[in-house]
């Protein structure tokens, strides 16, 4: 009975220390402007606060010009092979986890795809950026998945995007209307 419980200890903790050893860390992965397109809408993804990633559990890493564009790839794809998120702080550029991230949501907030949602490491930063915009609403990650996706058409029609006025892959086409 004894070499029987010593067994199943010394099993155990094989186990645990074997289940240690596959757990991966994620990283995100630079930029780079000149090829790095989103994987939702296509467009280019550059360099500045708001770009986000999704790193897959095989490594294939997903990368967004928006962290709209981010939620819907999951919305389309779900997130079962999902094995990191990162949004960039808006005030320092740093990536940072998105599940330890806080957020400013509102909906004149100008980014790329006109989300409206701002990421920041800490969370007096998106308090202080709302305190000062005298508009906005604080958000955490687990508030985004309630979050009520919707572009700001009137954003995306003031050119306030750059390349991205002109880009309509995310409306609703009627193929019939084309016709």
């Amino acid at each position: 009975m004894k070499k029987s419980r010593l067994f199943l200890m010394i099993l155990t903790a094989l186990t645990l220390v074997i289940s240690a050893c596959g757990s991966k860390e994620y990283q995100a992965e630079d930029i780079d402007e000149e090829t790095d397109t989103c994987d939702v809408c296509s467009m280019v993804v550059p360099d500045n606060q708001h770009a986000t990633q999704i790193v897959l559990e095989d490594g294939k890493v997903l990368k967004f010009d928006d962290i709209g564009c981010l939620h819907e790839w999951k919305d389309e794809n779900g997130e079962d092979d999902i094995g990191a998120e990162f949004v960039r702080d808006y005030n320092s550029q740093d990536w940072i986890e998105l599940k330890d991230a806080t957020f400013a949501y509102h909906e004149e907030f100008e980014t790329p795809m006109a989300y409206g949602v701002y990421s920041f490491k800490e969370k007096a930063d998106a308090e202080k950026l709302i305190e000062e915009e005298g508009k906005g609403e604080l958000l955490t990650a687990d508030d985004l998945a309630n979050h009520k996706w919707e572009m700001n058409m009137d954003m995306k029609d003031h050119g306030d995007h750059g390349d991205h006025d002109d880009h309509d892959e995310h409306d609703e086409h009627d193929e019939e209307d084309d016709e």
